[in-house]
């Protein structure tokens, strides 16, 4: 008979998870450069944790992908080449794409039409002037963000969610990156989501999923043209989000 896990075993294994989830989370918001040495000494004075945490957290996110390690050089945030990110784009494409079509035939239940709705509201508020307002990025990023995830929700395929969450934990190729130093591509992102929504409610499985894949084809194409800009500015430790 399986023992039970006593519950500072529970705790242990919860503070890692906590720590790791923190962790991947600031190397996607590009908080860490890369390139940049992660040391559990300074990371645990960060998260006021102590190293056995930080430790099990950062030989994760090896596992994971998102940082190297020698032993003598230690922990560094691993960086991405541009192919690496416009392969990842082309997973999306495809995963999004199908993820549409299958939502446009089941049909989205009216909490998630009404989600797309508001997202579409906020999208046109933050597009409408001559400019962008700074202060509308982080509110059009969080946007992003739940338009793409309802349309996986509506799905109603849990696997294929998993899959394109996969490939969102990529830095620089995940929905959190959105350029908020034009706003025509930006306003284009917004028509874009515009018409997959319409293709959604009218049912139009094949148009939905094309409109999609057009749409994050569209996006890896702006990160191909600013890499130069959003590399330099990851290394130097500026959030990319404000460049991808």
């Amino acid at each position: 008979m399986a023992s039970t896990p006593s519950a500072p075993r529970l705790a242990s294994v919860t503070r890692v998870e906590a720590v790791t989830a923190r962790l991947r989370n600031a190397i996607l918001a590009g908080a860490y450069q890369p390139g940049q040495r992660l040391t559990e000494l300074a990371l645990a004075e960060e998260m006021q944790t102590s190293r056995t945490p930080v430790t099990a957290a950062l030989k994760a996110l090896v596992e994971q992908g998102f940082v190297l390690y020698a032993s003598n050089r230690g922990y560094w945030v691993r960086e991405f080449s541009l192919q690496e990110v416009l392969e990842a784009y082309e997973i999306r494409g495809s995963l999004e794409g199908l993820a549409c079509r299958l939502a446009a035939e089941r049909g989205l239940p009216p909490p998630l039409i009404a989600l797309m709705e508001r997202c579409i509201e906020i999208g046109e508020r933050t597009t409408a002037g001559a400019a962008l307002a700074a202060e509308d990025h982080a509110v059009y990023q969080q946007m992003n963000v739940e338009f793409h995830t309802a349309i996986l929700d509506g799905s109603g395929n849990r696997q294929l969610c998993g899959y394109v969450r996969k490939a969102n934990e990529m830095p620089i190729a995940s929905d959190r990156m959105v350029l908020w130093t034009s706003r025509d591509i930006v306003r284009r992102s917004h028509d874009s989501h515009v018409r997959v929504l319409d293709a959604i409610r009218r049912g139009q499985g094949t148009r939905a999923e094309m409109l999609m894949r057009e749409h994050i084809h569209e996006a890896a194409q702006v990160i191909e043209q600013h890499w130069p800009e959003i590399l330099s500015r990851a290394r130097h430790g500026t959030d990319t989000r404000d460049a991808a």
